[in-house]
C-alpha cells in the first residue's frame, strides 16, 4: 500500500485519542507538540497522561457516539481490536481522518516515525516496520547539526521578507544560502552577520 506524505496543521484543532496506554501517550505527546487540543477517552489511564498539560482526560469506556465531526482527526490506540474497529469504522462513516495504531492499514492515515528539530520535521514510514523507520531517522538526525537548525530557523524567520522583496527570485536566493559553506560559516560566527547581509540585499 502506498501513502502520500502530508503534514497537517493542528494548531488549536481538537483531536480525539481513544486509549491511554504507552502508544496513546506517545501519540498524545506528538499531538501536543503540534499544538492540538487533545481529548483522551479510555477505561484506564496510565500515570504519564496526568503529567501532560492541557489534555482533557475522560476515564470511561469509549462509545461510537464519542466520535464526531467536531474532531479534526482521531487516534485509536486501545488493546481491544473490536473497540478499535468500532471507532475506526465510525470515523470512516463520518469522513474523519483516523489512525488505527494496532493495524495501520485499517485507518485512513499513518503517523510514521517523527523527528523534530526546531522548524525541521521529518516523518518516516517503512511499510509498517517501525524499526526501519527509527533507524532511518537516526541517520537523518546525524545530519541535523545545530548550525543547520540555526540556518533553518533564520530562513523561516526571514522568508516572508525575502518573498515580499524578491518574489520570483525567492527560491533561488534561499537555495543559494542552503549550502555546506553557509553552515560552516554559522558554525564559525553565528547568524547575526548573515541576517544583516540578507536584509541588506532586500
Amino acid at each position: 500500500m502506498r501513502y502520500m506524505p502530508i503534514f497537517i496543521d493542528l494548531e488549536a484543532k481538537p483531536v480525539l485519542v481513544v486509549g491511554a496506554g504507552q502508544v496513546a501517550l506517545r501519540r498524545a505527546r506528538q499531538l501536543l507538540d503540534a499544538g492540538a487540543r487533545v481529548t483522551v477517552i479510555a477505561t484506564s489511564i496510565i500515570a504519564g497522561f496526568h503529567d501532560l498539560a492541557g489534555v482533557d482526560l475522560i476515564e470511561r469506556p469509549v462509545q461510537s457516539e464519542d466520535v464526531s465531526t467536531h474532531y479534526s482527526l482521531v487516534i485509536v490506540a486501545t488493546d481491544n481490536a473490536d473497540v478499535n474497529a468500532m471507532i475506526s469504522d465510525e470515523c470512516a462513516d463520518l469522513g474523519i481522518l483516523c489512525n488505527r495504531c494496532d493495524s495501520f492499514a485499517e485507518g485512513s492515515f499513518v503517523c510514521g516515525n517523527v523527528l523534530r528539530r526546531g522548524p525541521v520535521t521529518c516523518a518516516t514510514m517503512a511499510g509498517g516496520v517501525p524499526e526501519i523507520a527509527k533507524y532511518i531517522n537516526l541517520k537523518i538526525n546525524s545530519l541535523l547539526t545545530p548550525a543547520l537548525i540555526e540556518l533553518a530557523t533564520l530562513l523561516v524567520e526571514l522568508r516572508p521578507a525575502i518573498k515580499d522583496a524578491r518574489q520570483e527570485q525567492t527560491r533561488e536566493l534561499i537555495a543559494s544560502l542552503v549550502s555546506d559553506e553557509t553552515i560552516a560559516r554559522i558554525e564559525r560566527e553565528g547568524t547575526a552577520k548573515l541576517r544583516e547581509e540578507i536584509m541588506a540585499c532586500l
